[in-house]
């Protein structure tokens, strides 16, 4: 099936790589699939491959890992890596601007919990700390969405992880200087 994916590559069908990665569920597909999609400079390639290198299966782990240390992709890698930087440059000297003007900036972060943090046996009846998200509220952050947590456990198979909590913070006119820091 490689072949049918350098097809893709070499023809530039950007969407279907992207439709096998998110929609095949044979994980070595998925795996040639982000590897074109970084050969053509596609940012979700690289994305995959980092997550698949967190995989639980040591197949998965292994096989992102040896995409990712092809000289090719790192190359790619760092190129995508230095435009992702230069975007977010312009997008953090706009944002300036904009709070200069009054105007609102806000900064998302994501926060992974995990299923420990939820899986406590003698929680008192008022509920329990989650210190994490308590801090986050306390510097400002407020919960927008919570995404519970699934990695791969078999082929076919997920299994509960925790939960992936995404957070937003609205900067004032005084905080510009976290700009530099979520940038």
């Amino acid at each position: 099936m490689k072949s049918a994916v350098d097809d893709l590559v070499s023809m530039h069908d950007i969407e279907s790589l992207v439709e096998i990665l998110n929609e095949n569920d044979d994980w070595m597909l998925q795996m040639d699939a982000a590897e074109g999609l970084v050969q053509l400079g596609d940012r979700r390639g690289l994305e995959y491959l980092l997550v698949a290198k967190q995989s639980d299966i040591e197949d998965i782990q292994e096989a992102a890992r040896e995409v990712l240390a092809d000289p090719q992709t790192k190359r790619m890698r760092a190129q995508i890596e230095a435009e992702q930087r230069f975007d977010s440059q312009k997008l953090v000297e706009a944002a300036k601007v904009r709070l200069k003007n009054g105007k609102k900036v806000f900064l998302h972060k994501v926060v992974h919990l995990s299923t420990a943090d939820f899986m406590q046996e003698d929680a008192p009846e008022d509920g329990f700390q989650i210190y994490d998200l308590n801090d986050a509220g306390l510097e400002g952050w407020k919960i927008v969405d919570v995404l519970p947590g699934r990695h791969l456990v078999a082929p076919g198979e997920n299994g509960f992880t925790g939960a992936y909590v995404f957070l937003q913070k609205e900067l004032g006119p005084d905080e510009v200087d976290e700009l530099e820091k979520g940038a």
